[in-house]
């Protein structure tokens, strides 16, 4: 679904290492079957428009039509086959990360990854999901595609996006909070709730206030602040608040910012942000990025 010819009409690594980006407009002229070679690691791959089908190691294939967010963990090399149509576009979005910084700087192993993608006792060497895409998933897609900024800021633009559709597909796996007992709330105001979350997570750097997210997610202000804390277990600008933290500390343990560049990313002044990294991690920014 990535990296395949024609070629995405950009592609990012330097600016993060460990992951490997890509987005644009694939289109062919005719029918076309594509070999690609699955390494070790997560795969996620925002379909914005456009379909394809795919298939891995025989198993009948899986038709998929945008707007989707396809989630998939390869734990051993293997071959994957895709099929597109002729004179198709596929709108897209790509990240692919290895098996090492999923572990180590996204905080998420690959056996629980693999449980929530529906592999049976975790260890498959494969296991993938095809999801909806809530509309705040989709405004991050076309965000990155129409990156407005070239050079290294293309790059630590695209970084930051990077690791919010990476928070934002995680989330989508967890499994349904309206499943939790004792919360109080319809499954419509839990919908709702998640769609004020996901809304939140969109945009870190300048999150809506709280009248207009209420008035986007289709709640009352009262509906959102209590309902909030009673689904998630925090208010929405706690929730921000620990949202900006992990994304600085993914941003600077990968080497893809300097401390200044992270704080402003994730909507801070250099000064507050020192002091909110320093009591949310207990040591100074600085030390968290790699020793060249």
């Amino acid at each position: 679904m990535t990296a395949i010819s024609p070629e995405p009409d950009w592609t990012v690594s330097a600016a993060m290492p460990a992951m490997s980006l890509a987005g644009g407009t694939l289109r062919f002229g005719r029918e076309e079957r594509v070999h690609e070679r699955l390494e070790p690691g997560l795969k996620l791959v925002l379909v914005l428009d456009g379909e394809l089908r795919y298939s891995v190691r025989g198993a009948p294939a899986t038709r998929v039509s945008g707007p989707l967010l396809h989630m998939s963990l390869c734990q051993d090399a293997m071959g994957m086959e895709h099929e597109f149509g002729a004179h198709e576009a596929l709108r897209f979005v790509s990240l692919r990360t290895g098996l090492e910084h999923l572990r180590d700087t996204l905080a998420m192993e690959p056996a629980e990854l693999a449980a929530l993608l529906r592999a049976p006792g975790g260890r498959q060497p494969y296991a993938d999901a095809n999801l909806r895409v809530a509309p705040a998933m989709q405004a991050l897609g076309n965000q990155m595609l129409a990156c407005p900024v070239q050079g290294a800021l293309k790059r630590m633009y695209l970084s930051g996006k990077a690791l919010e559709l990476t928070a934002l597909a995680f989330g989508a796996l967890q499994p349904a909070a309206c499943q939790a007992p004792g919360h109080g709330l319809s499954r419509g105001d839990v919908e709702r709730l998640h769609h004020a979350r996901d809304l939140a997570a969109a945009n870190l750097q300048d999150p809506p206030s709280l009248p207009e997210l209420a008035r986007r997610a289709g709640v009352n202000v009262n509906k959102l602040t209590t309902g909030f804390r009673k689904l998630f277990g925090m208010s929405v600008y706690a929730y921000v608040r620990e949202r900006r933290m992990e994304q600085a500390h993914a941003l600077l343990a990968a080497g893809a910012l300097s401390v200044s560049e992270a704080a402003y990313a994730c909507g801070y002044t250099d000064s507050h942000f020192t002091k909110a990294f320093q009591r949310r991690y207990g040591l100074l920014p600085s030390s968290v990025a790699p020793r060249g």
